[in-house]
């Protein structure tokens, strides 16, 4: 437990492009991570919905940081991804995500993440391969 504490730590500190976001790891443990982040209206498309690139960053970095949970294993890269837009991000303060754990090998993990908005309703919904390299 300590070991996820001192990584979330961490993660919530770190001065790039994830705290810029204003994702926030709120849990992680092996095969899981769940993570939020605040909606900003520099966020939001022309129409006024989150950007789809910004619900795929969020669904990217806790996805990754579930993987790295996993046994602690920091140098990896994402290989693929499917995303599933199901909803629009409109009017909500905030977006969740929580990743699990479909298979986590030797090099190669996957992953699913779903993106949901304040009240719990599912937003997005994502597929990712992860590469961990030695």
């Amino acid at each position: 437990m300590e070991q996820y504490r001192a990584m979330l730590e961490q993660m919530n500190q770190m001065p790039a492009f994830i705290p810029w976001l204003g994702i926030t790891v709120l849990e992680m443990k092996a095969g899981y991570c769940k993570g939020e982040m605040l909606v900003r209206s520099e966020l939001n498309n022309p129409l006024g919905m989150v950007h789809g690139g910004v619900i795929f960053s969020l669904a990217d970095t806790v996805g990754g940081l579930a993987v790295i949970a996993h046994d602690c294993h920091e140098n990896l890269v994402t290989l693929s991804s499917n995303i599933n837009y199901l909803r629009p991000a409109i009017h909500t303060p905030k977006l969740i995500a929580e990743a699990r754990a479909v298979k986590h090998g030797s090099k190669v993990a996957v992953y699913t993440v779903d993106i949901m908005d304040a009240e719990g309703v599912l937003i997005a919904s994502t597929t990712t391969s992860y590469f961990m390299r030695s």
